[in-house]
């Protein structure tokens, strides 16, 4: 079924634009009240319903996993994408002189690690660069050769939402032999990635962006057959068959049979838990499918506003639906956000973009009033 704008389910002024979810973005009102409910369990720890947060961690990783097409056993709750890839880089080998592959200008939590990795092994991380007329599939498909080792990519590009067409790149990989590391955090929630089409090993998502969620939540999707790994942390929680801490030490048992050793220190927050269930709940009732139909509209009408004004962007067919990122010959003035904002549009630039990113609290009329601001600032 169609969406309509869902502004009211926000707490937006009136008068406000803002186009900037793929920064952050603000949570629902559902979620507020949630994160309310938890704050009283930790201004209250001693009331029955923090019996409830296990419940609701497992809720989570239904809903995360939902998403994928995985089950609730394969989702680990991290903090970051950062703290994801790096758990994807400690479980994963590279054999030496063997490549890793990333895009050109990717964005840095998903290259850092892959770099100590490289510098461990004696191999090197290889920056595909762009090819033409916004084009990232085609080169990464060509640069899928015997020297690369594991391939680490969006599905987009985070500055400007040129696409990056994972299914044939995955099955790429699995002819190969090459695991693949899917850092989904400008997508999971408003664009469908299932891993029945794109088999990775590990996909990452940080929660404060398109999943609604609070920040320092993320999820991490594992493989099955890399669930027998090495996590960052080593904690109880981490653990099955420990004695109980009631009556003994809690030292003891093992490692847990799933995706759940790989969870962060913590991440049973009394605060943040039920804010994500109430974001991935709508996420899943809206349903990603919908959302990024809607976007698309919205985004659409951006690139060929756009056009008509001279700036440059992904063409339709090489851009995510979701978000865009514009640019022009001549440099943008550095202060065009600030100036924006105090125009009540909020945008901001990424590595020489200017991005653009609506969800479903936007319409039309916020269109409008984006380029009336951008028309009158450049004038």
């Amino acid at each position: 079924m169609p969406l309509n704008c869902q502004r009211e389910l926000f707490d937006l002024p009136a008068g406000l634009t803002y186009f900037n979810t793929a920064s952050q973005s603000p949570c629902l009102r559902t979620s507020f009240a949630a994160g309310e409910r938890g704050l009283r369990r930790k201004l209250m720890p001693w009331i029955a319903e923090r019996a409830a947060l296990p419940g609701e961690m497992e809720r989570c990783r239904e809903l995360f996993g939902g998403l994928l097409g995985a089950p609730a056993d394969d989702v680990a709750i991290v903090f970051s994408t950062s703290y994801g890839i790096a758990s994807a880089a400690a479980n994963l080998a590279l054999a030496p002189g063997q490549d890793i592959l990333v895009l050109e200008a990717q964005f840095p939590s998903n290259v850092y690690a892959w770099e100590r990795l490289a510098a461990r092994a004696g191999g090197s991380v290889r920056f595909v660069p762009r090819g033409a007329d916004f084009d990232w599939t085609g080169p990464v498909l060509e640069a899928l050769d015997d020297r690369v080792g594991i391939v680490a990519l969006p599905n987009c590009h985070w500055c400007d939402g040129a696409l990056v067409e994972l299914e044939p790149i995955a099955a790429e990989c699995v002819r190969r032999g090459i695991p693949l590391v899917v850092d989904a955090t400008q997508s999971l929630g408003v664009k469908p990635l299932n891993l029945e089409t794109v088999p990775a090993d590990f996909v990452v998502a940080s929660g404060y962006k398109w999943l609604l969620c609070p920040d320092m939540m993320g999820f991490m999707y594992v493989a099955p057959k890399h669930q027998n790994g090495m996590p960052l942390e080593l904690n109880h929680a981490s653990r099955t068959g420990a004695p109980s801490m009631e009556t003994g030490s809690g030292l003891g048992g093992c490692l847990k049979p799933n995706a759940r050793r790989f969870d962060m220190g913590a991440a049973d927050s009394m605060i943040h838990t039920p804010m994500c269930v109430t974001a991935l709940e709508q996420i899943t009732e809206w349903s990603p499918a919908a959302i990024h139909t809607y976007l698309t509209g919205l985004v659409d009408g951006i690139a060929d506003r756009a056009q008509e004004r001279g700036f440059t962007c992904p063409p339709k067919g090489r851009r995510i639906g979701h978000f865009i990122g514009l640019y022009r010959d001549q440099p943008w003035p550095k202060d065009l956000t600030a100036r924006l904002a105090a125009r009540g549009v909020h945008v901001v630039f990424r590595n020489g973009a200017l991005r653009i990113s609506p969800y479903l609290f936007n319409d039309e009329a916020d269109v409008d009033r984006l380029f009336t601001a951008l028309d009158a600032e450049l004038r």
